[in-house]
């Protein structure tokens, strides 16, 4: 972890401590090791592929005022408050709102390569925080507050084999770190490769691909929700949209399960 994640100012100020601690360690072994070069810039940068000016730059342009779908999030280009897509051809029927950070283009691909990867994991409290504030943005647009975060489940087998989920560890921070409840309610069937199917094939495996938890799981986790139910807005959460077909999958189960408003976010969308 570089000096970048020091600022991040987590709610839970004893796992704030603890972080900076390990930032400073983590340091310290990369420069012996020879540190990162920045995917930006190429500058060195320390522990992290991201240096502390290009990491500015990511942050602020994660929250400009830009000109996006009122639906998928998509960067609009001529049309007004709905892209022609969405007009089109719906896909998100059941995910009321997209909120991404990022376009998926240029040097923030490299980036989101360097995290998933290449496990450069000294990212992840980086992007944490940074849903942690988008999410906050999102509750001021559409008038919720405290809202819990459902993970999009990955695919069966993957931590045992690559030993880590990149969203399952952004939940980690936002649940220590941010005080977010996070409700891993979904589970996916599909053991195929979402980046492995062409836009057809995935638009196609709606309704197939994910469900609800077992019934032990999903029991053990109303019991400490208010009313023994899930909440009537929720975000699901996950790094990269494509087609949509993935947020649309799981907001169709959770409309199914109850929940009345699935607002998406998202590190990446790509357009």
């Amino acid at each position: 972890m570089s000096s970048i994640f020091l600022p991040v100012s987590f709610s839970n100020k004893l796992f704030g401590f603890f972080m900076r601690i390990l930032s400073c360690v983590q340091s310290v072994i990369s420069l012996f090791l020879g540190g990162e070069r920045c995917v930006r810039c190429g500058r060195f940068a320390l522990a992290s592929p991201l240096c502390s000016e290009c990491a500015e730059i990511f942050s602020r342009s994660a929250f400009n005022p830009d000109n996006r779908c009122e639906i998928c999030g998509k960067p609009l280009v001529s049309e007004i408050g709905i892209c022609s897509s969405c007009r089109k051809t719906r896909t998100l029927k059941s995910a009321d709102r997209i909120f991404p950070l990022q376009t998926y283009r240029l040097w923030k691909k490299n980036l989101l390569f360097s995290w998933k990867m290449q496990e450069k994991r000294s990212l992840s409290p980086f992007f944490a925080s940074l849903v942690e504030n988008k999410i906050c943005q999102a509750e001021s647009i559409v008038g919720e507050n405290s809202l819990q975060i459902v993970p999009v489940p990955p695919r069966p087998g993957k931590i045992r084999k690559n030993g880590w989920d990149q969203i399952d560890e952004i939940c980690f921070y936002l649940k220590n770190g941010f005080g977010r409840k996070i409700l891993p309610v979904l589970v996916r069937k599909s053991v195929i490769q979402q980046k492995k199917l062409g836009r057809i094939q995935r638009l196609e495996s709606i309704g197939s691909s994910y469900e609800p938890a077992p019934g032990k799981k999903i029991r053990r986790i109303l019991k400490h929700l208010p009313d023994g139910k899930l909440p009537d807005s929720v975000v699901l959460l996950d790094d990269v949209m494509t087609t949509g077909a993935t947020l649309e999958d799981c907001s169709s189960v959770l409309k199914k399960m109850g929940v009345a408003h699935v607002y998406c976010v998202t590190l990446f969308t790509v357009a």
